[in-house]
């Protein structure tokens, strides 16, 4: 036969095995299912179940979640329980199913024990002892990766088993040669010499349109893959089956698995290069280095911050790799690529998490932002890195999904603001609050002509107006220890209850008597501790409940030290002066008198 013929048959083999590995897997994924919502009749159950239902079950494997999968179902019982219940650990520590101990102490300590032949019957011993403990622990454990490595294969796959399975989308490559190339940063060829599998596949992701792509994978590496997954396959389907038809005097082999820890990378470790319409998987002994040092090992993510421009249909971001945002570098960046399991990686796709908050930006940048959320033509993402000649291009499939900002509620008075600080090149922030003397100063000026002189005057008064205090911010801070005990500078209260935003300034005193404290903004005031009728817990009720009238009650009251359920102190943290007026920050401290319970 001629080598490229034998080559296809070969290939088509390889596909018919993987398409019996993946048929396979949905039956044993069914069955478990039923074992594990403790379905009724498996006849009814494997009728009804599909691979719809299936994947949900081992999505949870790998993502870790198969106790909120349990409990979406109703299912209350532990996940390390159930899966020691249907893979027979919990029937042989209640003596249900049980053996000769001699063969579990005489095991050498790190291999399968698969050889131990356990028997049911009426009169089991329970096993006990730690050992035993750690055995059925241990036992589980595996069990749960083997269904995680089970899960990772056949999702993993799953897109081109429905090729083989939905009109035999797979064909045999004859070129085994690929050029890799990416905005001239990368430009290598990979040759393999063996036959490689092709599958017309549909993205099934719910957030996609069913996109078709190529998927190409080695022959070889294919049917690696399907032959080491079909050995847990086989181990688990007979052993969770045995257990459940097991009656009185029958013999099964029930394997035990000491812990096995981390297994590092495999020497058959993979690697997937991607793009929009094409994804090749291929061994990473065969990658170019290159590819290697632009990928991210060990780690999913990078933050950054950044400043930002729009020229066309480009959005050009300037990094900086810093993850405190600055007035410069205002935008928070994650960028986290996307990862299927612990041998295939995605090289080349990755998600942009924005984040900006108004504190950090000026009136310019605020509109600015605007105009990109208004955008819909922005195709390319560029990233200019700061210290650096390199850029890096990215190329935007769907709309850009804009950094999310507040929306506008007063255009014209923005737009006039942005233009007193392009004039008096000023960096104006944005204003969280506009006073009504800022207004006033807006409708007076609005019309005028705006030479460099008259914006330094509009400049001066809208200063003026932002002497005045704009907002309290008020939370209430509740103590274990009495107030002799605390040093509220350096201790951590019990409990902190934000209660909300007054606006103004909120006014204290000393004592009835006494007139309004002076302000020191950037300083701190405090008063000193004062009775209450209220224990601390009903103290803080109120206070949710309507903390102004409360606290002015609390001023009012005057209410003798022995007769005190808790007592209370206030500190304000004056704000300092800005534009658009100061914030303060009012701390209203609870702490416990002598026989009330903290």
């Amino acid at each position: 036969m001629p080598e490229d013929q034998r080559n296809t048959a070969e290939v088509y083999a390889v596909v018919d095995l993987f398409r019996a590995m993946m048929q396979y897997i949905e039956e044993f994924g069914s069955y478990l299912r039923y074992r594990i919502l403790d379905k009724d009749s498996f006849i009814n159950e494997i009728i009804r179940t599909s691979s719809g239902d299936i994947r949900p079950l081992f999505e949870a494997f790998i993502e870790d979640e198969f106790d909120e999968f349990l409990q979406k179902h109703d299912v209350d019982d532990d996940p390390d329980k159930v899966l020691s219940s249907v893979f027979g650990y919990e029937d042989v520590q209640k003596g249900m199913i049980s053996f000769p101990e001699e063969e579990l102490t005489d095991a050498p300590p790190d291999v399968d024990l698969e050889d131990v032949v356990l028997r049911s019957t009426e009169e089991g011993v329970v096993p006990e002892g730690v050992e035993m403990e750690e055995l059925v622990s241990d036992s589980v454990e595996n069990v749960h990766n083997k269904l995680k490595d089970i899960a990772l294969f056949y999702l993993n796959f799953r897109e081109a088993y429905n090729a083989v399975k939905h009109g035999n989308r797979v064909t045999v490559g004859d070129n085994t040669r690929f050029k890799l190339e990416n905005d001239e940063m990368l430009d290598d060829r990979i040759v393999l010499d063996e036959a490689i599998v092709e599958f017309l596949c549909k993205n099934s992701d719910p957030e996609s349109d069913g996109e078709p792509y190529l998927l190409t994978i080695p022959r070889s590496i294919l049917e690696e893959k399907s032959l080491d997954v079909v050995e847990n396959v086989y181990t688990l389907y007979t052993q969770s089956y045995d257990v459940a038809t097991l009656e009185d005097g029958d013999e099964i082999n029930l394997s035990f698995w000491k812990s096995t820890g981390s297994s590092g990378e495999s020497e058959k470790d993979l690697i997937q290069i991607s793009n929009p319409d094409s994804r090749v998987i291929l061994p990473r002994s065969v990658v170019p280095k290159v590819i290697e040092d632009l990928k991210i090992p060990d780690e999913t993510k990078i933050e950054w911050t950044g400043d930002w421009s729009l020229s066309g249909n480009t959005l050009e971001f300037k990094v900086q790799y810093e993850t405190d945002p600055t007035p410069e570098y205002p935008i928070h960046v994650e960028l986290v690529w996307e990862q299927t399991d612990h041998d295939i990686h995605e090289f080349g796709e990755g998600q942009f998490n924005f984040n900006v908050s108004t504190d950090d930006l000026s009136v310019r940048q605020y509109l600015e932002l605007l105009e990109i959320k208004r955008r819909d033509n922005i195709r390319t993402v560029e990233l200019v890195f700061s210290d650096s000649d390199e850029t890096h291009q990215l190329r935007v499939g769907d709309d850009f999904k804009a950094i999310d900002v507040p929306g506008l509620a007063n255009p014209e008075f923005f737009e006039f603001v942005k233009r007193i600080g392009l004039a008096t090149d000023t960096r104006i922030p944005y204003p969280e609050h506009i006073s009504e003397k800022h207004w006033e100063v807006y409708e007076e000026y609005a019309d005028c002509n705006l030479d460099s002189e008259t914006a330094e005057e509009i400049l001066s008064e809208l200063r003026e107006c932002g002497e005045e205090v704009m907002r309290s911010y008020v939370v209430a801070a509740v103590w274990e220890d009495e107030s002799s005990s605390v040093d509220v500078d350096e201790d951590e209260p019990a409990h902190v209850e934000e209660l909300g935003v007054l606006p103004g300034i909120l006014n204290v005193s000393e004592d009835q008597g006494s007139k309004e404290s002076e302000r020191y903004p950037g300083e701190e005031y405090q008063t000193y501790p004062a009775g209450s009728e209220y224990t601390s817990e009903r103290l803080l009720d109120n206070l949710k409940e309507n903390y102004g009238p409360t606290f002015s009650e609390l001023q009012e009251s005057d209410i003798d030290s022995e007769k005190a359920e808790s007592e209370f102190s206030h500190r304000i943290r004056f704000g300092e002066e800005t534009l658009w007026g100061t914030i303060d920050q009012h701390i209203i401290d609870i702490f416990p008198v002598s026989g009330e319970p903290s």
